[in-house]
């Protein structure tokens, strides 16, 4: 068991050292931290994680649609904040973000945000999570 912690100390205290935005840790287990969704808060990357993202065209040249899995693993409910700012084929931002969406996670729930860009340009997103106050 002390094996398990050292790295998971390791991890809280790089985390704490660096400035947010966080990158979001991801649900699977053998997958690195997602970087289109980032945390604003140390406190809330402690207690959500975010799944593949799947991101796909309407139809060829037309909008983007984003889909990211967001999950509550704390044993109590949270209520987060979730907007997209979508990006062009250089990650340079558009004029073209989502409105800040709530989401109610209960404890152990996953919630699907969802989001379609405004403009055929956007070739990728950024999700940004923060608390609900």
């Amino acid at each position: 068991m002390k094996s398990l912690l050292l790295p998971f100390a390791v991890s809280l205290f790089a985390t704490a050292c660096s400035a947010p935005p966080y990158a979001a840790y991801a649900i699977e287990d053998d997958a690195e931290a997602i970087a289109q969704v980032v945390v604003a808060d140390a406190s809330l990357q402690a207690v959500v994680r975010a799944g593949r993202p799947l991101v796909e065209r309407i139809q060829p040249g037309d909008f983007l649609r984003i889909v990211v899995p967001i999950r509550n693993i704390d044993d109590e409910p949270i209520q987060i904040l979730a907007q997209a700012a979508f990006l062009d084929g250089q990650r340079q931002t558009l004029p073209d973000e989502t409105n800040r969406q709530v989401l109610l996670l209960p404890p152990g729930g996953t919630s699907n945000f969802e989001a379609l860009s405004r403009q055929p340009r956007a070739a990728d997103f950024v999700l940004r999570l923060s608390w609900n106050k």
